[in-house]
């Protein structure tokens, strides 16, 4: 954690817990721009806490996508460490009829610098792992696309934590990131998705712990078969998917609401695990599984920003190639047919590296 939340973290707990609640609400008051500006505060505290930035996050680098409504924030964090954060517009089709109705942003947050999982298809594992975030550096990102948004009289809808990192691996910041909030906005818990994936400690903890927010929940499941799991994801154990059945049906015992569903993404690699053999295997596994939804996404490579139709050199970083969208839609129906709610993600922000598996801090 960065030493400067730790700091605030000593100031905060040196003070009744309810002054920790209002510097918490304080935080998410567009109209409040510093630590000095909390009124509710006696001016010693408000001096203490001035030696603590209002927002621990410097924009380095902003990218605005030229196809669609996407864009990408390089963060610089205090210590140097660099993070990404897209924000992704939407409309809410259902404020449409509604003259000057705002739309409604998906933003997608980071937990940590650089990522320990290293899924061959992903960017973001191509840098290695830095550190953990705090809570705070968690926040920061919502807290900085809320502002960013009420200037243009939209706002924060969803937040999916599918940026950098592994957020089971991270769980206390994370677990106190999404309680805070939770608390001091109007998003609602299912408006939250994790994504992991799959650290079984972390999954099992989660289970039986009352304090940590009954969010949405996303596996990166990608193959339903352990060899070719193992392959394209090295965090892969095996077993893992017979465990995943037991998990899941402990899953919707404790949240029977069919608004709890389980996502599970799958990104599609040509020749890799979009035959029909993973398709059967894919349908075996989610027989076994109630309450779950298929998004299957479209591999998205690795690009630079500037020349947004050449492949990068990756320095030895293993390329695949995009699985035909005639096989995507085949895969679609086959799994429609087999009872199975199943989308097929379109990809925001690929020409500015913004899209799933993009991720790599390309300013650094």
């Amino acid at each position: 954690m960065a030493s400067q939340s730790k700091q605030l973290q000593e100031i905060l707990d040196s003070q009744p817990s309810y002054r920790r609640k209002q510097v918490e609400h304080a935080w998410f008051d567009i109209t409040i721009n510093g630590y000095d500006e909390i009124s509710t505060l006696p001016k010693e505290f408000r001096e203490k806490l001035m030696v603590i930035p209002w927002n621990s996050l410097e924009v380095h680098t902003a990218l605005q996508s030229k196809v669609d409504n996407t864009r990408k924030y390089l963060f610089k964090l205090i210590d140097g460490n660099m993070i990404e954060t897209v924000v992704m517009g939407r409309k809410n089709l259902k404020d449409d009829a509604v003259e000057g109705a705002p739309d409604r942003y998906t933003i997608c947050v980071s937990s940590q610098a650089g990522c320990p999982m290293k899924c061959v298809f992903c960017a973001t594992g191509k840098a290695g792992f830095k550190r953990h975030l705090s809570a705070e550096e968690i926040i920061d990102q919502y807290r900085f696309a809320q502002r960013l948004l009420a200037k243009e009289g939209a706002r924060v809808a969803n937040i999916v934590m599918m940026g950098q990192g592994e957020p089971l691996l991270n769980y206390e910041q994370v677990k106190r990131a999404l309680s805070v909030i939770l608390a001091n906005t109007d998003l609602g818990e299912t408006k939250i998705t994790v994504s992991t994936a799959g650290v079984p400690a972390a999954m099992n903890k989660f289970l039986t712990d009352e304090d940590f927010p009954p969010v949405r929940w996303a596996l990166s499941l990608h193959s339903a078969i352990e060899e070719t799991r193992q392959q394209i994801m090295p965090s892969h154990k095996k077993g893992f998917l017979e465990w995943l059945v037991k998990w899941a049906e402990d899953y919707h015992r404790r949240f029977p609401s069919r608004t709890h569903f389980i996502g599970f993404e799958y990104i599609m690699l040509s020749g890799i695990n979009d035959d029909e053999k993973h398709l059967q295997a894919l349908i075996t596994l989610c027989k076994k599984i109630p309450y779950f939804r298929i998004n299957l996404i479209p591999y998205n490579r690795i690009t630079d920003e500037a020349r947004p139709h050449e492949t990068i050199n990756t320095d030895g970083f293993q390329l695949f190639d995009r699985t035909p969208p005639e096989l995507i839609t085949h895969w679609h129906e086959e799994l429609m047919k087999a009872g199975f709610t199943t989308t097929v993600r379109y990809s925001q922000g690929q020409d500015i590296a913004a899209a799933c598996g993009q991720l790599r801090n390309k300013a650094e």
